[in-house]
C-alpha cells in the first residue's frame, strides 16, 4: 500500500511542509552542530568565565564540579541530538503501518486524522510556552540554602549568590528543564498516537518472522528514546560522585540497574496499548493454525503410513514432506507468537544506556582494572 502524501512529513520534532505554509518560525532550521554548540555557549561558557572572573576557591570548586560539566557538555547535548535521532525513527514506524498494510484501506483515513491530530498538537504554541513557564519558575522561587548544592553557587555557605550562580538558576537550569520538558510533552504525544492506532483494527499476522504478528518495528522505534535514557544517566551518576564516594561502585551499580529497570518500564509502557489485540490475534492463530496442521497431518499419514505407497513415489523429494515441514514451521511461529513487540536487543539498548556511565567509572577503579589483567593474563 501507499503512504499517504500527508504521512511522508510526520514528525514530532523538526518542521514539515504544514509548518512552512503557516510560516511558523522553528529553530530546526539552524543545523544540529550550531544548535548544539549555542546552548553550550549560552548555558556553560558564562559560568566558567564568571566562575573564573571570581577567582579563588570559586573557580576552583566549579572546574571540580564534575556534575555540572556532565550536564551541560554531555546531556544538554545528547538531548539536542536526539531530535533527529528519535524523530527519524517515529516517522518511520508512522509509515511502516501503512507499509506492512496493518491499518486497512478503509481505515486509512482515520489514521491520517490521528497522525495529523498529533502534529497539530506538537505545533501549539501555547503548550511550549508553558513548558517554558514550568522551566523558569523554580530559578524565581526562594529556596533555603542547601549543603548539596554546588559549592560555587554562593560566596559563601547560606551567602548571596555568586554571579556564577545566577547565571546557573535563571538561564542555564531552565534550558535543562526546557529541554527535557519538551522531550516529556513529545513522548506523550507518542503515546497518545500509539493508543488511538490501537482502537483501530490492526491487521496482525500470526506467523509474521518477528514474532508479534507484524508489530516488532514498534520495539525498536520506542528503543530510540535510549538516547535520552543515557542523558538522564550520565547527569545522575555525576552528580552521585560529586555527593558521594565513588568508592562503594558496586553498590551505586545496583542503584544504575534499578533505574535502567525504571526505564526499561517506562519506555515501552505505550506497547501495551496493543496488548488486547495481539491476544486475540494469537488466540485466533493458534485456533486457525491447529485445525489446518490437524486436517493436513492426519492426510499426511494417511498417505504414507496407513496405506500401500504406489509404486514409482519415493518419500525422498515428496512434495508433500516438502508442505508438512513448511506447516510445521509456520504453525510454530504461530504458536511462538508474543503478546509484547518488544525483543531482547530492543531491551538492551535502554539498559546499555542507562548503564553505559558505569564505563568510565569502573576504567579508571584500580580493583576492577587488576581484575581485568588477571583475567587477561590467565587467557593468554
Amino acid at each position: 500500500m501507499d503512504v499517504p502524501a500527508s504521512l511522508l512529513d510526520f514528525s514530532l520534532v523538526q518542521e514539515t511542509s504544514l509548518d512552512r505554509r503557516h510560516r511558523f518560525p522553528r529553530l530546526d532550521r539552524v543545523s544540529l552542530p550550531v544548535r548544539i554548540a549555542i546552548l553550550v555557549l549560552v548555558s556553560w561558557l558564562p559560568l566558567l568565565v564568571l566562575s573564573l572572573l571570581e577567582g579563588g576557591q570559586l573557580a576552583h570548586a566549579f572546574l571540580r564540579n564534575v556534575a555540572t560539566h556532565v550536564e551541560f557538555l554531555v546531556s544538554l547535548p545528547l538531548l539536542v541530538a536526539a531530535d533527529g535521532y528519535i524523530d527519524m525513527r517515529l516517522a518511520a514506524a508512522v509509515r511502516h503501518f501503512v507499509i506492512s498494510e496493518l491499518i486497512d484501506a478503509k481505515h486509512l483515513p482515520r489514521y491520517e486524522a490521528i497522525a495529523r491530530d498529533a502534529m497539530r498538537r506538537r505545533r501549539n504554541g501555547l503548550i511550549e510556552a508553558g513548558l517554558m513557564v514550568i522551566a523558569f519558575a523554580p530559578s524565581f522561587v526562594h529556596l533555603p540554602y542547601l549543603p548539596n548544592r554546588p559549592a560555587w553557587l554562593h560566596a559563601e555557605p547560606g551567602g548571596p549568590l555568586t554571579l556564577a550562580g545566577w547565571w546557573y538558576l535563571a538561564v542555564s537550569m531552565p534550558i535543562i528543564r526546557f529541554l527535557l520538558l519538551r522531550w516529556l510533552w513529545r513522548a506523550i504525544l507518542w503515546a497518545m498516537f500509539l493508543f488511538k492506532v490501537s482502537r483501530l483494527p490492526l491487521a496482525f499476522v500470526p506467523t509474521h518472522p518477528d514474532s508479534t504478528g507484524g508489530l516488532g518495528f514498534l520495539g525498536t522505534s520506542q528503543a530510540s528514546f535510549s538516547v535520552i535514557v543515557l542523558a538522564l544517566s550520565s547527569t545522575l551518576t555525576a552528580q552521585r560522585l560529586v555527593h558521594a564516594s565513588s568508592a562503594n561502585l558496586s553498590g551505586y551499580a545496583l542503584h544504575l540497574f534499578a533505574f535502567a529497570l525504571i526505564c526499561l518500564a517506562v519506555v515501552f509502557s505505550p506497547l501495551m496499548f496493543f496488548f488486547r489485540q495481539l491476544l486475540l490475534a494469537k488466540r485466533r492463530g493458534d485456533h486457525s493454525y491447529s485445525g489446518v496442521a490437524s486436517w493436513h497431518s492426519r492426510r499426511f499419514e494417511q498417505r504414507w503410513f496407513h496405506h500401500e505407497v504406489p509404486k514409482g513415489l519415493e518419500p525422498l523429494g515428496a512434495p508433500e514432506f516438502s508442505s508438512q515441514t513448511d506447516l510445521n514451521t509456520s504453525f510454530n511461529v504461530a504458536r511462538g507468537m508474543r503478546w509484547f513487540p518488544v525483543d531482547i536487543r530492543a531491551a538492551l539498548a535502554v539498559v546499555a544506556a542507562a548503564m553505559a556511565p558505569m564505563v568510565p567509572l569502573l576504567l579508571v577503579d584500580r580493583r576492577f582494572i587488576e581484575v581485568v589483567l588477571a583475567l587477561g593474563k590467565s587467557v593468554l
